[in-house]
């Protein structure tokens, strides 16, 4: 009976270990997490890609959803599943966005009598991860001004699985190996003698060949920091995520000819000082109302990255400000567009392609009237779905008849 007793505590230790680690906000921790959360030990896999990596899920994407995905998500949960009816948004509120996004598709006619169409393909990046009814983009089949083939795009084409990409000093200085890591390099810790921090996000960096392609990386991850509390709805307060060196940078990865100064045939710059643009933005509060002050100024909405900062502690501290930017400061790919998917089109941060943003005080939708229903405006959604993609933000924080956030940088309205 001692010998029964003796054992049956090392095997529920055992069996503790390998407990559902969604639940425990520090899975990952800036690097590998238990093993068993993500791959089976020794049941049969069902697919190929299972079979060769003995993954949890039938993919690389389903095994990262069976924690990242939930009906209602909160913290990390950064995916409704399953996907919400017609009618219904997606709840996700985190800085990159909700996934769920790429599998709605709106349509609406538009004030000249035609028919538009907003597929899901064009709301974000689109992840295979057959367990969630994720299928690669059917139109684009390599990423815009790269090679990237969207066949094989997936979590880990973006987040290095094992984490093993480190900041290691004062300098963002990123390593794939090197002092081991003590803690995660998103929320503000930094890197000592002890020991590095992770990546932010965990993103891979140079040499890094994402799985079944022949893609690999040559720019490392950025600087970054979020807050704790980044799932959440913005009405009261902003969510700043403090990007620092190698936001646009990163990017180049895939999306090489997008960048400034690369030959390519992307539009607006990114990855530039802001100069006498920083005093507009500073400036702009909404469409007629140039009365703002630079303390005051920040929106997530239409973010920027901090100079070329490597200062974690400084990042952190800037999570906090709603402070604007100054002219050093710079113009990134994610001040326009969220890094997974998003309500509107190209992944953007608003409906870039509607006239208003709202109309007499209120949101579009097509449970609106006269020129709020316009399909041009609405986007195809519902004012409660429109809503929902600004990030609860309440209407009453523009202008009675809001344009283009271009304005924010452009003040053209």
């Amino acid at each position: 009976m001692k010998r029964v007793r003796l054992f049956i505590p090392a095997v529920a230790a055992v069996v503790m270990m390998h407990d559902d680690p969604c639940t425990a906000a520090s899975f990952h921790n800036g690097t590998i997490g238990d093993c068993g959360g993500c791959h089976r030990m020794h049941s049969t896999a069902d697919s190929a890609d299972s079979a060769a990596y003995q993954l949890q899920g039938s993919d690389a994407s389903s095994t990262c959803l069976r924690c990242h995905a939930a009906p209602v998500p909160v913290d990390h949960q950064m995916t409704t599943h399953p996907v919400p009816a017609s009618g219904i948004p997606p709840l996700a509120l985190t800085p990159g966005g909700d996934f769920a996004y790429v599998q709605k598709h709106y349509s609406w006619i538009g004030s000249n009598g035609r028919l538009g169409y907003s597929p899901g393909d064009r709301h974000g990046h689109n992840i295979v991860a057959r367990d969630y009814g994720y299928r690669a983009d059917a139109t684009l089949h390599f990423s815009p001004g790269g090679e990237f083939p969207g066949s094989a795009f997936a979590c880990t084409s973006c987040h290095d699985p094992h984490g093993r990409y480190r900041v290691v000093d004062v300098a963002g200085t990123v390593l794939a190996d090197g002092p081991s890591i003590v803690s995660s390099g998103s929320y503000g810790a930094v890197p000592t003698s002890a020991g590095a921090v992770g990546s932010y996000r965990m993103l891979a960096g140079q040499g890094y060949q994402p799985p079944a392609t022949a893609v690999v990386f040559d720019r490392d991850p950025p600087i970054a920091v979020v807050p704790v509390n980044y799932n959440r709805g913005e009405d009261a307060a902003e969510v700043r995520v403090a990007y620092g060196k190698r936001t646009s940078e990163w990017c180049g990865n895939c999306h090489g000819r997008m960048l400034a100064g690369q030959g390519g045939t992307h539009l607006h710059p990114s990855n530039v000082e802001l100069g006498r643009i920083a005093d507009v933005y500073n400036a702009y509060i909404k469409s007629g109302d140039l009365s703002g002050n630079k303390g005051q100024a920040y929106t997530s909405l239409v973010p920027f990255q901090v100079e070329e900062s490597t200062d974690i502690a400084r990042l952190a501290g800037l999570t906090t400000s709603m402070a604007g930017p100054g002219p050093a400061d710079k113009i990134s790919c994610l001040t326009c567009h969220r890094a997974h998917a998003s309500g509107w089109d190209s992944v953007g941060r608003w409906n870039a392609k509607g006239t208003f943003l709202t109309i007499n005080g209120d949101y579009p939708g097509i449970d609106a009237f006269g020129a709020a229903a316009d399909g041009e405006n609405s986007s195809g959604k519902t004012r409660a779905e429109y809503k929902k993609a600004m990030y609860d933000r309440s209407a009453s924080r523009f202008a009675l008849f809001q344009r283009s956030l271009c304005n924010k940088c452009h003040a053209g309205d």
